[in-house]
């Protein structure tokens, strides 16, 4: 399974077309943003190996400028990769594609390469990756979430929130040594 209604959650068991899909969508992205991205990477829940997640691949694009997207955005639109109308943060552009009967398919988070944001996007991955038992608890808590906030995308996201900041926190305990 792969598209979500907009606005809702719902979890799927871990699928392998999952990775397929969006090995798809960074060589797309890269055959249009490859004079501007340094590292496009698939990241969140559908990322990391044998938890449920919602069916949405997400997708970080580091690039050095913001301001070099500009140029890129009517190729983008030609293969359905929008703009989000809402920007809520500074340090993250936010793109989104939906598929042909407006499922969301893709989130896509443009962030500055080596930044904070990309690098939480690359650490809680790796992290989750490489411990099972944090990747268990992170898939009950995603569950209760869900349960909670079924028609409630920013709440559901909100709930896991302290989690995974913790995550991060550890695993750059780790990297450090």
């Amino acid at each position: 399974m792969l598209g979500l209604k907009r606005g809702t959650v719902e979890l799927v068991p871990h699928q392998t077309v999952w990775e397929e899909e969006a090995t798809k969508t960074i060589l797309l992205l890269k055959s249009i943003l490859n004079d501007v991205a340094i590292d496009i990477q698939h990241v969140g829940s559908t990322a990391i190996k044998n938890i449920c997640a919602k069916p949405i691949i997400d997708i970080a694009v580091g690039v050095d400028h913001f301001a070099d997207l500009d140029n890129y955005l009517e190729s983008l639109l030609n293969i359905g990769v929008y703009k989000s109308s809402g920007q809520p943060f500074d340090d993250i552009v936010l793109f989104s594609r939906d598929d042909d009967i407006g499922n969301r398919i893709n989130n896509i988070q443009v962030v500055i390469y080596g930044s904070e944001q990309w690098n939480k996007h690359i650490l809680f991955r790796d992290y989750m990756n490489a411990h099972t038992d944090k990747s268990a608890e992170y898939e009950k808590l995603k569950v209760t979430a869900a349960e909670l906030f079924p028609n409630d995308v920013l709440s559901y996201s909100n709930y896991k929130s302290v989690f995974i900041a913790d995550c991060i926190d550890e695993a750059k305990r780790e990297k450090r040594g």
